[in-house]
């Protein structure tokens, strides 16, 4: 009796998946002024021109997106969760940062109720965000979240997965995935108190719709804020869009 072999899983490349320069001049609710001069005197104020640019999750960086998540956030996340989040099919929503050449922060994310039979709309779950302290207040955490709405809201056909060359290369292996729905929603956790970062997701279109208790385990306050955006394309400033439309 022959065995059935198993169907090998895709493996995709995003490795050197680099956006274009990004303009932070345009952006609302951040700043990038410097004072250069020690007096009161001729005061000169700038506004650095300064490379900023996002790329891919990839193995060869996970290990700078754990560094950058344990530095800014109070919560040790699993190996599984730096797997999950190199999904070929999250390439577009999950990115770092780069400021200069340097990586100062990212966003991870996930998408909730894809499925056609799903009771709820489907939904753009960010589950970190993250700036290093002194990189703040350079819109770069705004930068990184437009991003990621945009990508919800304007699916892209993922990448063609390689051949493998220790596996049997099949047809479904190496097909190329259908692109996803559009996603008009998102939705975010803000720890109770944290009203910095609460007002952040407000600029964006984000309103707070209940409490979630004993959210955070293991740091305190345990609640989280649940923020949710119901029109990604409205807080775009984009003509409406149907969640979940192809």
């Amino acid at each position: 009796m022959s065995k059935t072999a198993s169907t090998p899983t895709p493996t995709y490349s995003t490795a050197g998946t680099v956006s274009a320069p990004i303009d932070l001049s345009g952006l609302k609710g951040e700043h990038t002024k410097l004072d250069l001069s020690s007096s009161s005197k001729g005061k000169k104020v700038v506004k650095p021109n300064v490379k900023v640019t996002l790329t891919s999750l990839t193995v060869n960086n996970s290990g700078t997106l754990r560094r950058m998540n344990s530095v800014v956030i109070p919560i040790v996340y699993s190996d599984k969760f730096y797997k999950e989040v190199r999904d070929p099919l999250l390439d577009d929503v999950n990115k770092l940062i780069y400021y200069a050449d340097i990586p100062v922060g990212a966003i991870c994310c996930k998408f909730d109720n894809l499925s056609k039979g799903s009771k709820q709309p489907p939904t753009l779950v960010i589950l970190t965000l993250a700036i290093l302290a002194p990189y703040r207040s350079l819109n770069l955490g705004t930068s990184l979240l437009l991003s990621s709405l945009k990508a919800a809201l304007h699916p892209t056909t993922p990448p063609p997965p390689i051949p493998s060359d220790n596996k049997t290369n099949t047809r479904a292996s190496l097909t190329v995935a259908a692109p996803r729905v559009k996603v008009n929603r998102a939705l975010a956790h803000v720890q109770v108190g944290n009203e910095d970062a609460k007002r952040f997701y407000e600029r964006l279109g984000f309103k707070e719709v209940g409490i979630e208790e004993n959210y955070y385990s293991k740091v305190e306050p345990h609640g989280a804020i649940i923020m949710v955006c119901e029109d990604i394309a409205k807080s775009l400033g984009e003509s409406e869009q149907p969640n979940g439309s192809s």
